[in-house]
């Protein structure tokens, strides 16, 4: 399912059985984070997996034989191919298991909907090329995800649980 704000459009699909995730909710708080790193005109797929795909998925891209909690796939580096025929940019995919955000957050002692908009907002970052390939890296992603998050709060925590 589509959902446009005058700058941003994000597709939600969920494929994991038994969640219910309030599309138009995350779509919107994605929007916002979007706009929050300057992008403006672009179009983003958001994907809810098992973790059992989420296992397969990083397996065959990035040769790691485990599951994990979020994968990010640009769809181009050159702005000039990424650009759809409705004029927006397509920065890519990403791919959240909610099984693992509901695992974390349990594990952590926050919110479900915390966590697992955290996963959408790394994703986002990675797509923006962001790395965290070291324990500097993942510190700056962090804060950066905190910084992204912190406005956003109170509407985060009203998204349902959906497990």
């Amino acid at each position: 399912m589509a959902h446009q704000s005058p700058n941003n459009e994000v597709l939600v699909t969920n494929q994991v059985q038994g969640f219910q995730i309030e599309a138009a909710a995350i779509a919107k708080l994605t929007q916002s984070v979007l706009s929050r790193l300057d992008y403006r005109n672009t179009s983003l797929s958001l994907v809810f997996v098992s973790e059992l795909l989420m296992k397969r998925l990083n397996q065959r891209y990035l040769k790691h034989p485990w599951t994990t909690d979020v994968l990010a796939f640009p769809f181009s580096t050159d702005q000039r191919r990424s650009c759809m025929p409705n004029g927006r940019t397509f920065l890519g995919e990403v791919v959240i298991s909610p099984k693992r955000a509901e695992r974390y957050a349990r594990q952590f002692g926050i919110s479900f909907p915390t966590e697992l908009f955290r996963y959408v907002c790394h994703g986002i970052l990675h797509l923006k090329g962001y790395s965290d390939d070291s324990a500097r890296l993942q510190n700056r992603m962090r804060k950066l995800e905190n910084q992204l998050m912190a406005p956003l709060h109170l509407r985060i925590e009203k998204l349902s649980r959906g497990l």
